[in-house]
């Protein structure tokens, strides 16, 4: 039989994981919303319901499922009359879906740190390139959001509050050098308990000129042999941390190529960790893991 899923979208997760004591679930606009919507439309199939959407379709085979298991979305299934799915603790969830986690693994571009205080943030801009341009991005954030960027290392007023609200929630920064991006892409895995790892195929994505997710290309990636070594590296690399961190479940990392003041392309295989579902995370993918390891309890 079909795999049929019962789907709670709760795009807002990354405020409950930021500040959980404080979340509430967020109204999100009718437009954003459908936005949302439209993008993972490829991993919400036909037979699906979204819980909130399709109150009238839901029934005991269905397998629940939210975009991240976070606790109030686990709650928010039970409550509907369903059985929520296994899920890591709200401490891995925070501490893997953290910019700090993926930073831990390594960064792929010259002259990036991640801090957590002003003074860290002010050495380490002080010895940059004078002419760089950077990106500031908080620890926890969803499809390009909580994202600032800073010209020819100049911290204003306005990116000195950005990151002064991060450090008084004890949230630090990622800090990048802001770099032409060629070809952006991702690549995901689902991971189970046991620590083996699906893994789907690289996807190029559709972004814009902030580095916001639009999309993906359906057509195959057009990845050079070596970047696709490198993404595959990655991904093993990345599911194997997630499993000593204690997570399980879907994942993906996103990576690009680029060019940096002129010079010849290169290729960063991993620039963000994404311990959830994703707008792009491919169905068969999915189908595949939970035809050997089921989700719900």
């Amino acid at each position: 039989m079909a795999t049929r899923i019962a789907w709670l979208l709760n795009f807002d997760a990354d405020f409950e994981l930021r500040e959980p004591a404080r979340y509430r679930p967020r109204v999100l606009s009718p437009q954003l919303r459908a936005a949302l919507r439209a993008r993972i439309a490829e991993l919400i199939g036909p037979d699906d319901c979204v819980l909130g959407d399709d109150p009238s379709a839901l029934a005991s085979e269905f397998t629940a499922l939210a975009f991240c298991p976070t606790p109030s979305a686990c709650a928010r299934i039970a409550q509907q009359g369903l059985t929520p799915p296994i899920a890591p603790s709200l401490a891995v969830l925070r501490a893997v879906n953290d910019r700090a986690f993926c930073a831990e693994l390594g960064h792929g571009l010259a002259h990036a740190c991640f801090v957590r205080d002003m003074a860290s943030l002010e050495q380490h801009l002080a010895r940059a390139p004078g002419t760089a341009s950077y990106v500031l991005k908080r620890a926890f954030s969803f499809a390009g959001r909580g994202q600032r960027r800073m010209r020819a290392g100049e911290l204003d007023v306005s990116s000195r509050g950005f990151c002064a609200r991060s450090f008084a929630r004890g949230e630090g920064i990622q800090v990048e050098p802001w770099v032409e991006r060629v070809l952006d892409v991702s690549k995901h895995g689902y991971l189970t308990q046991s620590g083996a790892v699906f893994s789907g195929p690289s996807r190029t994505q559709r972004v814009d000129g902030q580095g916001r997710y639009l999309g993906v290309h359906q057509a195959p990636s057009p990845l050079r042999a070596a970047e696709e070594q490198q993404l595959c590296d990655e991904l093993d690399k990345t599911g194997a941390a997630l499993h000593r961190a204690g997570y399980f479940g879907p994942f993906g990392i996103d990576g690009f190529r680029y060019r940096h003041a002129g010079q010849a392309e290169a290729f960063n295989p991993r620039c963000e960790i994404n311990a959830r579902f994703t707008l792009g995370y491919p169905r068969a993918l999915l189908v595949e893991a939970l035809a050997t390891h089921p989700a719900s309890r």
